[in-house]
């Protein structure tokens, strides 16, 4: 039995287990710096805009983005 038959057909698509891609390490301040300039480039930006142009795991984006706010370097907006 695959370990994809446990999942509904909707999810037929999506990545399960390691990311093969998602080799490269960084230290969590040179991220930050990535993603504030991507902000300051584009102005607002949502966080799948900033995820998909980013070569890292969803969680790492969200923590950098929330230590940025906590710096009060970027503000949260719903767009």
């Amino acid at each position: 039995m695959d370990y994809m038959d446990e999942f509904p057909e909707e999810f037929s698509s999506i990545v399960v287990g390691p990311h093969h891609t998602l080799v490269k390490r960084r230290k969590i301040e040179e991220l930050e710096r990535e993603l504030l300039e991507k902000i300051k480039a584009e102005g607002k930006v949502n966080l799948s805009k900033l995820w998909l142009s980013t070569n890292c795991h969803l969680w790492e984006i969200s923590y950098a983005l929330r230590r940025l706010k906590e710096k009060g370097l970027i503000e949260e907006f719903e767009i």
